[in-house]
């Protein structure tokens, strides 16, 4: 008898991707766009251990600034920008896992923005204190006013399929303590825990707002 063996079927599938937020203030429209790189890497073999099997999903580049008033400033974080492109294009749907392969080649291939759905919107942060990482705030998308102020509201957020270069380094020039707080907490804190006594602060750290602080 003769015993076949498939090779190892490992994929993998990277592109750049623009995100812009634009806000609407009382002296006009205001922006700001971050270009992230994502990868997926796609692992289907028979003989791959069922944990290693599916779809890792890694990502590159920094989170969005808008400056929503002079000193003030809007950040879209990093969390779940990986899947916008499947939320966003919906001209190139899948729904089942075979289908993963053809899907991400047309995103790969393709060119074009789209508006980002509500639904989809990754979190949003400000800060009371710009040079504190324990003011952190989180910021409702529908009600930017409770926090940003009156006069404030989110227009938009687009996604764009892009050939332009990742987004690095920027950020830490306006959050200068990015550095020396990582690998912890915004709170200090090593690791995530229920007894902080700033719990928002806890459960974001460094790598929230960039993947390129060292490099």
């Amino acid at each position: 008898m003769t015993l076949l063996l498939t090779a190892s079927c490992t994929k993998v599938y990277t592109w750049n991707q623009k995100l812009t937020v634009t806000v609407q203030t009382p002296t006009g429209e205001v922006s700001g766009y971050s270009v992230t790189e994502v990868t997926k890497t796609h692992s289907d073999s028979w003989y791959d251990l069922p944990e290693a099997r599916g779809v890792r999903s890694d990502v590159r580049g920094e989170a969005v600034v808008v400056e929503v008033t002079p000193g003030k400033y809007l950040f879209v974080l990093l969390d779940g920008v990986e899947d916008l492109a499947y939320q966003t294009f919906t001209q190139f749907p899948y729904t089942r896992g075979s289908e993963f392969d053809r899907w991400a080649r047309s995103i790969e291939r393709h060119r074009g923005s789209a508006e980002v759905p509500q639904d989809a919107y990754p979190m949003m942060v400000t800060f009371s204190d710009i040079n504190d990482p324990t003011s952190v705030q989180r910021v409702d998308p529908n009600n930017l006013t409770t926090i940003i102020g009156e006069g404030f509201m989110l227009t938009g957020m687009a996604l764009e399929i892009t050939d332009e270069v990742v987004t690095a380094d920027g950020i830490t020039q306006l959050l200068n303590w990015l550095i020396s707080i990582w690998p912890n907490r915004l709170d200090g804190q090593r690791y995530t825990t229920v007894n902080s006594q700033n719990r928002f602060a806890n459960s974001l750290s460094a790598n929230d707002f960039s993947t390129e602080l060292f490099k």
